[in-house]
Parts: structure tokens; C-alpha cells; sequence
């Protein structure tokens, strides 16, 4: 293992890089943005492969069985070989509109593809189109799909279009159908929606400056209840469930990536630890938070461009400093946490800390 915090690997880009993937072995990491090339590297000692792009690349996924890998690339869908980058299929979800993400069903089948509007299935490997899941209010600021695959979580800001409005809502719909299965309003604009393992409960963020858990059936909200009042508004942004259910990750404005328990909302830790009695130290709202793969670490980043590693308790492994982060991504063995920056994208070394087992 290397020594925790070091820089592994970085790839140089022509413009900002918002969108970041690993292999399901952790091996070759994938960036792409705003300039007209989509680099794929090994952690390591590997060939390079570089695509090229049409335009603006917002999210890229590797299939699970690396052997292809999907690009939203402005208007288009891409599915690529994963070893030449040659386009397999290729095609829109609507003429005239972008393509903000896209994610693998689990078994590799299917492709789940969303603009601001359309959440869109298609067929993996040929690119036949399958359902089409209109939302009544743009626009689509977040979306999970849930470990099995058969639910999708989406995140509502109504801010947005002619008919905006401070409101929103998150949303979970049955993949095989879009049968709508749970709502839950809060006062506006929802944020970031994420799954817990089994698909069963989903946590969301709100700008009405709440973090709330509800039940992907239903809807039914689990906490906070009505007589809990949160003291601390944190204008909370990203949130992101441990692997085993049992803790989240919530980073706020205020600074703050907080650890609460999963089934209460209790706070455990915070990083970066701040001590008790002095003023605000104020540091920059975080921006992106995520769960190492072993349920121990957790990782932040923030607008004063530090990326910390931390683990239940906030302790920090590791703070660095980094350019603007606009993407961050764990592998999925936990070594490594891959940023994507202005200019270029970073893979860090977790060492033993983000070992999985």
C-alpha cells in the first residue's frame, strides 16, 4: 500500500472534468468534461486510451463486467468496447436534449439514462430503445438506482422552467414499469437523493435546510419527526449511505461532513473536528461527500479545495489539497478515490485505510 493522501495518478484535460468513473476492479479510471476527449488510464502501468468526444461529457459508467462502458456526451448515449473505446451503439434519449446521466442496471442488461425531464431505459448491448419516464416538473438534480436494480430514486428541483417555483420533491419509481412507489415533499428544492442497501428506504436533501429518511413504499417519512428540530442548518447538499446500511454521510454548507446513524438521524462525528467553545472557524461548504467501499471511511470535499478522509468519528486519515472539485468517486475495492478537478482529474491512494475485509 502506499502512503495514505499521495497522488497515484493525474490526467491532464483541456477543460473541467465533472464526470468520473472506475472499473469494477478498481483498475483503469475514466474522466471526461468539458473538452472533446474522454481519457481512460490505468492505476498503474497500463496503455492509455483516449475517445474522442462531441461535446460536453456529464457521466460515464462501466458496465460490471468491464467490458463496455456508457458515456452522456452532450445529446448521445455511447455504449463503448472497454478495451478499444469503438462505439457499439449510440444514440438520444430526445433530439435537442442533453444527457445528464447514466447508469448500469446491476445484471448489465440495461442502461438508465436521464436528461432534465426523462429518466430512459435501453438495452445494454444494442441500444434498442425500452421505457420512457416523463417528470411532470424539471428539473432531474439527482438520481440512484437501488443495488438490485428494480427501483430508481430521483431528486426534483422545480426551481427551474416556466413554471418554477421553490419546490421539489424525491421520487422512487419501479424500473420495470415507472409505477410511481413513494413521494416525499419537503418545503423546497431536493437536492441529492441515495438508496440504502436493500433498497427499502432512501435518504434525501432538501434547500429547505433538512436532511430526511422516508420509505421507498409509500413514502412514509421516518425521520425527523414533526418535535425534532435540527439547530444546526447545515443547507445540506450531498448525502451518501454506508455499504451496509448502517451509517450516512451528510455535507453541509456550514463546512461540516457529518456521520449520523442511519436509523435515527443522531450525529456520531463530523469532519473536521472543530473545538467545542471557539467561533465559527469557517471552513468551505462541502460539495461532495462519499462512503468508502468498507463501510469505515468516509470522504469530503469542499470549496476551499480540501479533500479529507475520515473515518466514523470524523478523525481525519488524510486532508489534501486539491483544485476545484467537481466529481469524486471511491474504486470499488476502496484503494483509491478518484477527483475530478478544472483542468485535470486525480486519483489519491487510500492505503490500508480503504482496504475492503
Amino acid at each position: 500500500m502506499g502512503q495514505p493522501g499521495n497522488v497515484a495518478l493525474t490526467v491532464e484535460h483541456d477543460g473541467s472534468v465533472e464526470a468520473i468513473a472506475f472499473s469494477p476492479d478498481g483498475s483503469r479510471f475514466a474522466s471526461g468534461g468539458g473538452d472533446t476527449m474522454l481519457r481512460v488510464r490505468t492505476v498503474g502501468t497500463g496503455a492509455p486510451l483516449d475517445v474522442p468526444s462531441e461535446g460536453f461529457v456529464s457521466s460515464i459508467a462501466f458496465s460490471p463486467d468491464a467490458t463496455t462502458f456508457a458515456v452522456a456526451d452532450f445529446e448521445q448515449v455511447h455504449v463503448r468496447d472497454g478495451s478499444t473505446g469503438a462505439a457499439i451503439w449510440s444514440g438520444p434519449i430526445e433530439a435537442g436534449t442533453s444527457v445528464n446521466v447514466v447508469r448500469f442496471t446491476p445484471d448489465g442488461t440495461m442502461l438508465v439514462a436521464a436528461t432534465d425531464m426523462v429518466v430512459a431505459l435501453f438495452d445494454s448491448a444494442n441500444g434498442a430503445p425500452g421505457l420512457r419516464i416523463p417528470v411532470d416538473r424539471p428539473l432531474i438534480a439527482d438520481l440512484d438506482l437501488s443495488r438490485d436494480g428494480t427501483r430508481i430514486a430521483l431528486a426534483i428541483d422545480e426551481r427551474h422552467g416556466g413554471d418554477h417555483r421553490n419546490a421539489g420533491s424525491a421520487r422512487v419509481l419501479e424500473v420495470a414499469t415507472g409505477t410511481e412507489l413513494g413521494r416525499l415533499t419537503p418545503d423546497n428544492a431536493v437536492f441529492a437523493v441515495a438508496f440504502n442497501p436493500d433498497g427499502s428506504v432512501v435518504l434525501c436533501s432538501a434547500a429547505d435546510d433538512t436532511v430526511r429518511m422516508f420509505e421507498a413504499e409509500g413514502g412514509a417519512q421516518l425521520w425527523p419527526t414533526e418535535d425534532e428540530v435540527d439547530e444546526d442548518v447545515t443547507a445540506p447538499n450531498s448525502v451518501a449511505f454506508d455499504p451496509r446500511g448502517r451509517w450516512i454521510v451528510v455535507g453541509g454548507a456550514d463546512g461540516f461532513a457529518r456521520i449520523l446513524e442511519a436509523e435515527s438521524g443522531v450525529e456520531r462525528g463530523r469532519a473536521p473536528k472543530a473545538p467545542p467553545g471557539l467561533p465559527d472557524p469557517g471552513f468551505g461548504a462541502v460539495t461532495h461527500v462519499a462512503f468508502g467501499p468498507n463501510g469505515k471511511v468516509a470522504a469530503s470535499a469542499s470549496i476551499d479545495n480540501v479533500v479529507r478522509l475520515f473515518n466514523l468519528d470524523g478523525k481525519e486519515h488524510y486532508a489534501v489539497n486539491t483544485d476545484e472539485v467537481l466529481a469524486m468517486a471511491f474504486s470499488p475495492d476502496g484503494r483509491w478515490l478518484g477527483l475530478g478537478c478544472r483542468g485535470h482529474a486525480v486519483v489519491i491512494d487510500n492505503g490500508d485505510f480503504g482496504a475492503v475485509g
